[in-house]
């Protein structure tokens, strides 16, 4: 017994000593990679066995723009609650608690408002949105409507978490989430199709959203009286104008991207591209989750005049080394998968475009790391480049292919050069998928070196704010 103990001592000092040498962010990344990790074979175990063998090959390309079309709803309450999240952290990081609770407060009211509308109106009017996508089974609207109405107040409960530094209630989500989906899965999957697998995302997300609620519940108990946040409006307007550029933008491009490929292209295509997409998605499990640490640890140090140009440099060089390492992985062994016995074997053609997908998702990842550190310390300069270039995207992707009727609308010369150079396939666009998100990386990376610069150059020259460990203080609690 008494060695029992001593090598759990010797563990927890370990353990200690790591943490110490690793610093908040990279700690909390690892663990939550871990806990995330399991996840990540159950996700794929359903993508790739469950899903293909009970979702009818025809509804399998409709999967992902149905959950984009729930995201989307919800786009003008995340619009109106673009400065909750970073004012969270920030009068946290001063210490005002009152001004956290009445925002909170305020934000979930707001957003279970809105909820409510989103679902009345997606019953009223879906049936357009699923004769686009060449759905039959109206069922589906039922789940879509439920995860709607989460996409409308789920964000705001885990921004707050994130910005009050809540990772242990994350990481109790993260372990439930992956078992609750199978469990799902396995019990409605059978029986009713996509209208299962909706079903069983849309329970997966309230799991998950009832745990945050609970976490917040426990924080807001300890915070004391509200305290109006309306004094700092100006500050928060001013955090929210050039969001609300990039959110605006990124809402129409998100949704373009995803939907442009169902829409354009016949069913057996699109699910050809749906299994290429399960393994292209691979490279994305293993760094995304640095952006859920970095942002409020970034926007921490930001707030209390700390240093925070390494830990955006550290976090880009690991997303591209590890996003490229796991990309060349997946890229050899996926195409062998393809040919054993399974479901996606019918579609062993669409092996070449998992390396492509895998690529296209190591450059997201790298563009969400860049603009969560810019955000978090409130810049900006991304939104001038960006906008323009998400909406250049969407409008090619989707003028592309109906090419022949703008012929009168664009000079000669260059409808003739598009026209012999344009086909329409997924090839097409996928290619144009990389080439854009290549270009909004490589602009990133410049603004990124020119901006750097300039901040060495500056370094030392403006004192330290005086911000008190507010958030540390909560983080502790929870």
């Amino acid at each position: 017994m008494a060695i029992a103990k001593v090598e759990a001592v010797g563990i927890r000092a370990r353990l200690r000593s790591l943490r110490t040498r690793l610093g908040e962010m990279w700690w909390y990344t690892l663990l939550m990679f871990l806990v995330q990790g399991m996840g990540y074979v159950v996700n794929i175990f359903i993508g790739l066995v469950l899903v293909p063998r009970f979702v009818p090959a025809e509804d399998l390309g409709a999967v992902t723009p149905l959950m984009s079309v729930a995201a989307f709803v919800g786009f003008p309450i995340a619009v109106a609650l673009l400065p909750v999240g970073k004012f969270l952290n920030v009068f946290a990081a001063r210490g005002e608690y009152g001004r956290v609770k009445a925002l909170l407060v305020d934000a979930v009211a707001l957003s279970l408002a809105f909820a409510v509308g989103v679902a009345v109106w997606l019953f009223a009017s879906g049936d357009g949105i699923l004769e686009r996508l060449h759905v039959s089974d109206r069922r589906v609207f039922i789940p879509i409507a439920g995860f709607a109405m989460l996409t409308c107040v789920d964000p705001i409960v885990q921004t707050a978490q994130r910005a009050l530094k809540c990772f242990r209630g994350m990481m109790v989500a993260g372990l439930a989430a992956p078992y609750v989906r199978l469990a799902g899965m396995l019990l409605l999957l059978p029986a009713f199709g996509a209208f299962g697998y909706l079903s069983a995302q849309m329970t997966m997300s309230l799991v998950c959203f009832l745990i945050g609620v609970a976490v917040l519940w426990r924080v807001m108990r300890g915070l004391g009286p509200r305290q109006s946040y309306w004094p700092a409006w100006r500050e928060m307007l001013a955090y929210s104008l050039p969001l609300l550029a990039m959110t605006l933008a990124g809402r129409v491009q998100m949704p373009v991207e995803s939907f442009v490929i169902r829409h354009r292209l016949p069913a057996d295509v699109t699910a050809g591209y749906y299994f290429a997409s399960l393994f292209g998605a691979i490279p994305g499990y293993f760094v995304s989750v640095v952006t859920i640490v970095l942002w409020p640890v970034v926007s921490d140090r930001f707030e209390r005049g700390q240093p925070t140009d390494a830990l955006q440099r550290q976090s880009m060089l690991f997303t591209f080394l590890v996003g490229t390492t796991v990309l060349a992985a997946t890229a050899a062994v996926a195409p062998l998968v393809f040919r054993l016995h399974g479901p996606w074997k019918a579609y062993s053609d669409y092996a070449s475009f998992i390396w492509q997908v895998g690529l296209l998702n190591v450059l997201k990842n790298m563009q969400a790391t860049f603009t969560t550190s810019e955000s978090a310390c409130r810049r900006f300069r991304y939104v001038r480049y960006l906008v323009p270039l998400y909406l250049l995207e969407s409008a090619v992707l989707y003028s592309l292919p109906a090419w022949g009727a703008l012929r009168p609308y664009v000079p000669d010369g260059l409808w003739r050069y598009v026209d012999t150079r344009w086909t329409l396939s997924l090839q097409s666009f996928v290619t144009l998928l990389i080439v854009f998100n290549g270009a909004f990386v490589a602009a990133m990376l410049i603004d990124w070196a020119l901006a750097a610069r300039a901040r060495r150059r500056t370094a030392g020259a403006l004192p330290p704010r005086d911000a008190r460990a507010g958030v540390a203080q909560i983080a502790k609690k929870n």
